[in-house]
């Protein structure tokens, strides 16, 4: 068992620890936010379980109090269960001044337990999709009925990305909104991992059983990243004590993972099979329609006053990593403001995003889609263009629409155009295409030969 454990530390390496929680941070809040208020911390020292952190100024102290300090404990909670609180001082130490504490009553043992988690993460934003619909459900009924035989366990799977993370937390939220009496624990594989290695260095103080006492007095036991225990064999021994024991109690428990079960390498058949027993919910990729839905409903929580036009340039990137998209979106608004715009236009999100965005429209235009579909269907050009309603035809031209808004970054007003259909018209194709391709895996391989054929040309 002690193999896993050999290059650990007794001792917390405050600057890894920082490294990790930035990277949380990272993907919880907006890029503006993380370069201007999190990027100029800095870790210092750890007093009992408190971390302390360095902050240049006594204004960005009191913002980082004020706004910050609950998702900055969180992750760092999250990444090291040692720290449940942080403090900032001004300057690097030596002349710091400390932060004014404010008298609060002592933890018990019933508060560690619980898990503060991103109240931004909840079911009300989290944007659902013809790719997310059914492991949206499936989540939305484990929060309202936890420990329900036929969601138990619940195994959330999918890309980096696409919303894993969000489900977790608004299932956490809603738990504890609704049914605060129960206990809800959420951690990162990463952070079992340092529990258990923690428990292992103090072991002649009990602290393995308290360990196992923490997990097993769960709930609602919520555990992200479970694909890196593979080939961690004493972290696997005691995940599948763990798992076993609250299934036994009828406890909840919900786990993610980059991919499903079958397809996580080193990973013990006997916990494979135990995490295939219950509901396998996947996180498809999101269709370019989605990723607007999405992107709107992020600039409505953020007060962007962003145009519709520049929404869809940026869902129509390639990209299909739903982080990755919203930092483009607070770039190009951060970048809008440098240059006093009352509104984010077009031609500024071009620019701002003109390193981040490859413009392969540049050489791919709507004539290639429309020639690569007329071929692989053996239909007429000018039949596609033509106001023809005979159902090969029709169902070409919705096909059309669909990879020329999925292929090009233009506006969906402008992928009408081509076809003298209205905005609405092309909306209706891109759902009725993405549908289909959800429900019949051989029309999708269909699509996927069809964007082949566009992109060898």
């Amino acid at each position: 068992m002690e193999e896993d454990f050999i290059s650990s530390k007794a001792n917390i390496d405050i600057e890894g620890v920082w490294e990790s929680a930035t990277n949380l941070m990272s993907s919880e809040m907006t890029a503006v936010s993380f370069d201007v208020w999190i990027k100029t911390i800095k870790p210092l020292e750890m007093k009992g379980n408190c971390l302390v952190l360095a902050t240049p100024s006594l204004s960005s102290k009191k913002v980082l109090v004020k706004n910050y300090k609950t998702i900055i404990t969180s992750c760092l909670n999250r990444v090291h269960g040692a720290i449940t609180s942080v403090e900032f001082v001004i300057g690097n130490g030596e002349d710091a001044q400390p932060e004014e504490k404010e008298e609060k009553p002592e933890e018990t043992e019933d508060d560690l337990v619980r898990t503060s988690f991103n109240p931004k993460y909840t079911f009300d934003n989290f944007v659902v999709g013809s790719s997310n619909q059914f492991v949206s459900a499936a989540a939305k009924a484990v929060a309202t009925t936890p420990g329900e035989k036929k969601f138990n366990p619940l195994f959330i799977y999918g890309g980096v990305g696409l919303g894993k993370t969000h489900l977790l937390h608004a299932i956490g939220n809603q738990v504890n909104e609704t049914k605060p009496a129960l206990k809800v624990v959420y951690v990162t594989c990463e952070r079992f991992t340092n529990d258990l290695i923690d428990s292992l260095f103090n072991n002649k103080r009990g602290s393995t059983s308290d360990f196992r006492s923490k997990y097993r007095r769960a709930d609602v036991l919520i555990i992200d990243d479970i694909q890196f225990i593979a080939k961690k064999q004493s972290v696997q021994e005691e995940f599948f004590n763990t798992f076993n024991d609250l299934l036994e109690k009828g406890k909840q428990i919900v786990v993610s993972s980059d991919k499903p079960p079958k397809e996580i390498d080193g990973l013990e058949e006997r916990i494979r099979s135990r995490l295939e027993w219950g509901l396998m919910a996947d996180i498809g990729v999101p269709d370019t329609e989605t990723k607007t839905a999405i992107l709107l409903k992020k600039a409505q929580i953020e007060h962007y006053n962003v145009s519709r036009d520049v929404i869809e340039y940026i869902a129509g990137a390639q990209s299909t990593n739903i982080r990755v998209l919203e930092g483009m979106l607070a770039r190009t608004v951060f970048y809008s403001g440098l240059l006093g715009e009352s509104i984010v236009t077009i031609d500024t999100a071009r620019e701002a995003l003109k390193d981040m965005i490859a413009h392969d429209d540049a050489e791919l235009d709507a004539s290639v889609i429309l020639d690569s579909v007329c071929k692989f269907y053996n239909i007429r050009k000018e039949d596609l263009l033509a106001r023809k309603r005979t159902k090969e035809i029709a169902y070409a031209r919705q096909i059309a629409m669909y990879l020329i808004s999925d292929l090009m970054t233009i506006p969906l007003a402008a992928v009408g155009d081509i076809f003298g259909k209205d905005h609405a018209t092309v909306i209706y194709a891109k759902n009725k295409i993405a549908e289909d391709m959800s429900k019949n895996k051989k029309f999708a391989t269909e699509i996927n030969d069809i964007k082949a054929m566009i992109k060898g040309k």
